[in-house]
């Protein structure tokens, strides 16, 4: 899967294939079929996971979800973040009110699902994907890999 990705490709995929659902099972059926049946629970969980831990502002957990490195803006400047520790020194400057409240107003069916990932935000502000742990990408960790906070 992908650990790195340019924002405006990805809002150009999210646009030409279009892969919202209207409900959850809609949603789980086009997460399995995307990334390996009986995969949505994972998925599913980890948005349950990141909205809380976004609303409870628990800057620990969301930089325990994250797949480093990552580039991410800071002040309206291009910043890469190496670690966990780096993302908690900024978090409070990524994680603004604004780009909480994107997150915290989608609900899992609201998500937008394509193979390389799923996309939280109607213009891509946050992309989770599966991490393959092994070679043949039987076995997985689900991590973010994309944080677009540059409005």
């Amino acid at each position: 899967m992908i650990k790195s990705l340019f924002a405006g490709a990805l809002l150009t995929l999210a646009v030409a294939g279009s892969a919202y659902a209207a409900t959850d099972t809609e949603m789980d059926v086009r997460i399995d079929q995307l990334m390996g049946e009986g995969t949505h629970q994972q998925y599913h969980d980890f948005f349950d996971k990141l909205q809380k831990a976004v609303a409870d502002k628990d800057s620990k957990t969301i930089a325990s979800l994250v797949d480093y490195p990552i580039t991410v803006y800071v002040n309206k400047r291009k910043t890469n973040i190496k670690n966990t520790q780096d993302l908690i020194r900024v978090y409070d400057k990524v994680f603004d009110k604004k780009f909480s409240e994107i997150i915290l107003e989608k609900k899992y069916s609201d998500l937008f699902a394509r193979d390389i990932g799923v996309m939280v935000g109607d213009t891509g502000e946050l992309w989770y994907s599966g991490i393959c742990t092994k070679k043949d990408c039987s076995k997985f960790v689900i991590r973010i890999i994309a944080i677009n906070n540059n409005y």
